[in-house]
């Protein structure tokens, strides 16, 4: 009878990723941007083109798989993460925001910055674990038209979020979450003890750039 036997190997590989800005003495906020489920990074960062360039520098990382969307014929796109492997993928994902983290921030001081994390749909659950295991840290957690994960160890991570400003942003016609859905999030979020904010606009399920905009602004205010 022939015996089967997973095994891993770590590698070494080529992670693409876009910026949209001047990183500079003059940057106010430095934007990581996660993209959602079937997404490429270039899609996401195209909705910051509304900040100014001179005070803003987004990173938005791309995950390490990608697929054809529809078959063979589709357009190529990128996900984070599936169930199949699912610990070795969350641990290879946040060992690369990691390194980008860092490697974006050492070139200017973080005291004189806002770090911002913004995490798109899929990319929601992503950012969450990646700043639950506390490597990284940012000013402002933005998780947009997505929940956060259940399989985070929040007794550990909860008191790094509340040290964060919390925003949750959903459009009031988002296809994938219904009314439901977010009420028991609501409900999950406050036995959590999560403190956050939630935040709408009339839309669906993308990054509405006047909201954006708006976010970006009263975070420059605090």
């Amino acid at each position: 009878m022939e015996k089967f036997t997973e095994h891993h190997l770590k590698v070494q590989r080529t992670a693409r990723y876009f910026t949209y800005g001047n990183l500079s003495e003059n940057t106010e906020q430095v934007w990581f941007a996660l993209h959602g489920y079937a997404m490429l990074a270039k899609q996401l960062i195209k909705r910051f083109h509304v900040l100014d360039p001179e005070k803003h520098f987004v990173v938005a990382p791309e995950g390490l798989s990608r697929f054809y969307w529809n078959g063979f014929n589709g357009k190529p796109v990128a996900s984070w993460m599936t169930s199949e492997d699912r610990l070795n993928e969350i641990e290879d994902y946040i060992a690369y925001l990691d390194r980008l983290y860092a490697a974006t921030l050492e070139k200017i001081s973080k005291k004189k910055v806002v770090i911002n994390a913004l995490g798109f749909s899929q990319g929601t659950a992503t950012s969450a674990r990646w700043l639950a295991a506390q490597n990284s840290s940012v000013d402002n957690m933005i998780f947009w038209a997505g929940p956060l994960p259940n399989d985070v160890d929040w007794d550990k991570a909860l008191p790094i979020f509340n040290q964060s400003n919390v925003i949750f942003v959903l459009g009031d016609q988002d296809q994938f979450i219904t009314k439901k859905h977010q009420l028991d999030h609501q409900e999950k979020l406050d036995k959590l003890g999560l403190q956050y904010t939630n935040l709408d606009f009339k839309g669906k399920h993308e990054v509405d750039e006047s909201l954006l905009s708006q976010i970006a602004e009263n975070i420059s205010k605090q």
